[in-house]
């Protein structure tokens, strides 16, 4: 059970990474459903600010899988933890999004 989360955390980092170099490049796209993309003035600043914070999350499960496959006992911990960190980083993202917005 211990090495299925651990293959998971490290099968979730490319999956992740896609998203987040996504919505870094995304340009005048609009791939962010949280924002009122009628108020920003800037969009390709906005997805590159998101897309940098959602980076935080493929380099954490890298390490959380990496250390999970050394020590098996702790897969379960880490994986919570890194549940809990996208949750953090969706909160995060939500709130800092607002400085890309003008007031109405």
């Amino acid at each position: 059970m211990e090495a299925l989360l651990a293959i998971v955390q490290l099968l979730l980092v490319p999956v992740l990474l896609v998203v987040a170099l996504a919505t870094r490049f995304a340009g005048t796209s609009k791939p962010l459903n949280i924002v009122d993309y009628s108020r920003v003035s800037d969009a390709p600043a906005l997805h590159r600010w998101a897309g940098n914070r959602l980076l935080v999350l493929p380099l954490g499960f890298c390490i959380s899988g990496a250390i999970s496959l050394l020590e098996p006992t702790v897969s379960l911990p880490m994986f919570v933890i890194m549940t809990l960190a996208i949750l953090g980083v969706g909160i995060w993202i939500a709130l800092g999004a607002e400085r890309f917005q003008s007031a109405a």
